[in-house]
């Protein structure tokens, strides 16, 4: 083999090794620091690591238990890969029923359990229409939701709320993946900034919210 194009392939695995590194490091960085404008909104907040080394703060609002976590969804090849935000709300008292409401649905929302689900149900004329909902066994009462969804989900963002007897979860895309360095390498790297307080209240607020209307019906 000519000895420029064994000099080539050598430099070459170089310049992915380190760019390899680099962007580890990237993201090691990114994932550090995403909560950090954050904790000053939970009573209590701890910050820890779920198995896949991704941040999770924990700590209360409201008077009810909330867990901060983030997912990278990098399973929609020909779009430019999401970061989602789950807000967790632990109940306070169990609820009755279930149900997942999921806005434009691609059927690769791994996040999302519903897909174990054999129940469905007519999506409400108030409601936006380009979803689907999802129930297990005994969904929950609609109307109780009713005073939420429109608003909720007139944010594009807005991925998918779920309920369950002992939790409520909103999904929200907080960053999208740099376009060029995915259209590129297919490499997913996102920008290095905290997601925003006043986005996260926002979103706490109207959790607990709901949470508390649907425990207040029982």
């Amino acid at each position: 083999m000519n000895i420029v194009v064994l000099i080539l392939l050598a430099a070459m695995i170089v310049f992915m090794v380190r760019k390899y590194q680099h962007d580890a490091e990237y993201k090691k960085q990114a994932r550090s620091h995403i909560f950090d404008d954050c904790s000053e909104l939970l009573q209590q907040p701890q910050l820890s690591q779920d198995k896949a080394h991704l941040p999770l703060l924990h700590g209360t609002y409201g008077k009810y238990q909330i867990s901060l976590s983030i997912v990278e969804d990098t399973i929609g090849w020909r779009k430019i890969p999401p970061l989602w935000l789950l807000i967790k709300v632990t109940a306070n008292k169990p609820s009755q029923g279930s149900l997942d409401f999921i806005a434009r649905p691609a059927n690769n929302e791994f996040y999302s359990p519903s897909w174990q689900w054999d129940g469905n149900l007519t999506i409400p004329p108030n409601w936006p229409q380009h979803a689907i909902i999802k129930f297990h066994e005994q969904a929950v009462d609609l109307d109780l939701l009713t005073p939420y969804i429109p608003t909720l989900f007139s944010d594009s963002k807005m991925k998918e709320l779920l309920v369950t007897p002992n939790m409520l979860r909103l999904t929200y895309m907080v960053k999208q993946a740099e376009r060029g360095e995915y259209l590129i390498m297919r490499n997913a790297v996102y920008e290095n900034s905290p997601i925003s307080k006043e986005v996260v209240e926002g979103l706490l607020k109207q959790a607990v919210s709901i949470r508390q209307t649907i425990e207040d019906a029982l």
